[in-house]
């Protein structure tokens, strides 16, 4: 290696231990000293390690169904090594953020080479450098998280295809999908789109080099399914834009994003406070000014041999980048989920800078030299602002989170018996605590799986009513935030919290919990009700808002206002009983239009329904506008029960005030086949079904 190539490197090196050590530095004064995690989610990943490394992979807490909110595979893996050797506690934090500060040298180096194989020297050392000052780059690496693995493994996949496209080996290539394929589900479509690309190669040999990485990712999902029953990991699922907002007010989010990202990409000049996504503008305002133009600059000057591969990864970065964005956290934590695009395309920035100088300068060398010394000393200081910036934020989050998190921890460890269950909505307790916690998100808990984020407070309720008696946590952690906006976790909490941080941001909260409301929704009430269902036996029942028992029952609705898709909701109101008011919790759905059904009903015998409605309801729309509530009355229901087709079934009532129960009989000549598909429809509200025979 010549002098000055070495010379080159240890500089990039020290650099970025200078841009590590102002990290550090500035977190750990923030933390009194201590190793915590810039965003609670590592502790939920260290818990998973920990199991894995205790031997339960996959179980949260031992004993537990097994669960994967655990994102990486490889990235828990590693973890799970550490912790296998000793690195313990804070100590596997520690272990995190100094294995991203590892890999961010590593991407650093890998950086010049790419830059160095694609245009020279000079280009590749302000490739490094443009990595090494990259801000939100920098806070990727150093957040602990597996986006520091990912972001690693993208950037030497990268440098390892130009290289095996030139004709150079192969095996770093596909060592480097076969690990992105581990590391995380974006990784998957990225190697199918490598094999892809390779396989229509004009050359004939080598065709089938990919196929490791595929079949990597494929077994991920695989291991998924059958570990814990879903394809993909219950941190990723539930999560779509699409599924949430719809087609037409998800398709026109994306698209706003979409304008914004290449806009940062152009510019790089938005504020800070502008809204990108579902976050602030934090990244765009970080890349360097004009650094699309660059990158395509670089495509469109570069040697003939690597413009395929240029081209190529570039298109691999946009569909990845289309299938990954469109999620309910799109934008959020500096648009984490784009970030591991950015050392690329930065290198290519800095490739750009050397095919822009040559161009202003025609044949003068000397022209060249200052033109491209004046344009990457401008990149560089807006990289050293933008690193210095990134480096405060970085420590003001590990700050707030040390001064919320783990005061709380204390508290818990010291004041609740070993073994009490917590219902947390607001952070991972289990290890920072060791006190089992059951994540009303539905992130590590099974129990709570498979509610779309859209619904969430529908999916806490549903979930808290069906847990067991032996099951249900004592205590609720919780936050400010979380206690104001849910009606689910305001009837949780018994009483005024027993425990409040002061933190200075959205406190966390520590409360007794109270269950006679969620136990009472599994019952009908009325006297009336009982009176017309005596000498029945129930045999069959639908929960509606419980996504299990909606898909036991192949249960679909159409529902809208105008155009508006009707969420469901959850709601606490009473009976008004003979012997006083009886307090229910319940979630359901606010039905303008039709919901269908399968039901366990014998043929040929009458069909009792008892359902469950109330006179109004809030229901949520999810608009690109943003999501808001819509109070809508039912003081005048009516509907009508279908089956193979044919109405069986009417009625027009006034739901009395609080909870109401109506009742409906199908004729026994209506029920032809076992189970029965029977469809209702008109202008009503349907929280739960009992059915009688």
């Amino acid at each position: 290696m010549p002098l000055d190539t070495r010379a080159g490197t240890r500089s990039l090196v020290l650099l970025s231990v200078l841009v590590i050590g102002v990290f550090l530095g500035f977190s750990l004064s923030a933390t009194s000293g201590r190793f915590v995690p810039a965003i609670s989610d590592l502790y939920v990943v260290c818990q998973y390690a920990k199991a894995m490394a205790e031997g339960h992979p996959f179980h949260y807490n031992a004993g537990e169904p097994a669960s994967t909110g655990a994102t990486s595979l490889l990235h828990t893996a590693i973890l799970a090594v550490a912790h296998a050797l000793g690195a313990r506690g804070e100590g596997l934090v520690a272990f995190a953020v100094i294995l991203g500060a590892a890999l961010f040298v590593a991407s650093v180096v890998v950086a010049r080479q790419v830059g160095e194989r694609l245009a020279g020297p000079r280009e590749g050392l302000l490739a490094g450098a443009l990595v090494a000052l990259g801000g939100p780059v920098a806070w990727g690496f150093l957040y602990g998280s597996d986006i520091a693995l990912f972001l690693f493994l993208s950037l030497w996949l990268f440098e390892r295809l130009v290289v095996a496209w030139g004709g150079g080996p192969l095996a770093g290539a596909v060592t480097a999908a076969t690990l992105l394929a581990l590391a995380r589900p974006e990784g998957l479509p990225l190697a199918l789109l490598v094999a892809g690309a390779w396989w229509l190669r004009t050359e004939k040999t080598r065709r089938r080099a990919f196929a490791l990485p595929v079949l990597a990712g494929l077994a991920v999902l695989a291991l998924n399914r059958v570990v814990a029953g879903a394809w993909l990991g219950s941190s990723v699922a539930d999560k779509s834009l699409f599924a949430n907002y719809g087609r037409i007010d998800g398709l026109s989010l994306a698209s706003e994003y979409a304008v914004d990202v290449v806009r940062g990409l152009l510019l790089g000049l938005y504020p800070s406070q502008a809204s990108i996504g579902f976050a602030r503008g934090w990244a765009p305002l970080m890349f360097p000014p004009l650094g699309l133009l660059l990158v395509l600059l670089a495509v469109v000057r570069g040697e003939p041999g690597v413009r395929r591969p240029l081209l190529l990864w570039l298109a691999f970065l946009a569909i990845v980048g289309a299938l990954d964005v469109p999620n309910m956290f799109m934008g959020v934590h500096f648009n984490r989920y784009l970030l591991w695009t950015f050392p690329s395309l930065l290198v290519l920035v800095a490739v750009g800078v050397g095919c822009l100088s040559r161009l202003v300068s025609g044949n003068d060398a000397a022209t060249d030299r200052r033109a491209f010394a004046l344009v990457a000393g401008l990149l560089l200081a807006l990289g050293a602002l933008s690193t210095l910036r990134f480096a405060g934020l970085y420590a003001e989050m590990t700050g707030s989170l040390a001064r919320r998190e783990l005061p709380a921890a204390r508290w818990i460890a010291t004041h609740l018996p070993p073994g009490a269950r917590i219902a947390s909505a607001a952070t991972s307790v289990e290890y920072l605590t060791g006190h089992r916690n059951t994540n009303l998100h539905g992130v590590t808990s099974p129990a709570f799986f498979g509610g779309r984020t859209s619904e969430r407070d529908v999916a806490m309720l549903e979930g808290l009513v069906r847990l067991p008696e032996s099951e249900r946590p004592e205590w609720l952690l919780s936050s400010e935030a979380l206690q104001d906006g849910s009606p689910t976790l305001q009837e949780l909490a018994d009483g005024p919290p027993v425990y409040r941080t002061l933190s200075g941001s959205d406190e966390l909260l520590v409360f007794h919990t109270r269950w006679t409301t969620f136990s009472a929704a599994t019952a009908p009430w009325l006297p009336r009700t009982a009176a017309a269902i005596a000498g029945r036996r129930e045999v069959d029942r639908l929960n509606v808002g419980d996504g299990d028992d909606e898909r036991r029952h192949a249960y679909s609705v159409r529902s809208f206002l105008g155009g508006l898709a009707l969420r469901g909701t959850a709601r606490v109101a009473d009976y008004a009983l003979a012997d006083g008011p009886r307090r229910v919790a319940d979630a359901g759905r606010a039905v303008l239009g039709e919901e269908s059904f399968r039901v366990g009903a014998q043929p040929g015998r009458d069909l009792l329904i008892v359902m469950r409605t109330a006179p109004e309801l809030s229901a949520r729309v999810y608009q690109s506008s943003g999501p808001r509530g819509l109070g809508l009355g039912f003081q005048e229901s009516r509907l009508t029960v279908s089956c193979g087709g044919r109405a069986v079934a009417e009625a027009s009532f006034r739901p009395a005030n609080g909870w109401d129960e109506q009742v409906l009989l199908v004729p026994g000549g209506a029920l032809t086949t076992a189970p029965v598909r029977l469809a209702l429809s008109g202008h009503y509200a349907s929280f739960r079904y009992w059915f009688y025979q």
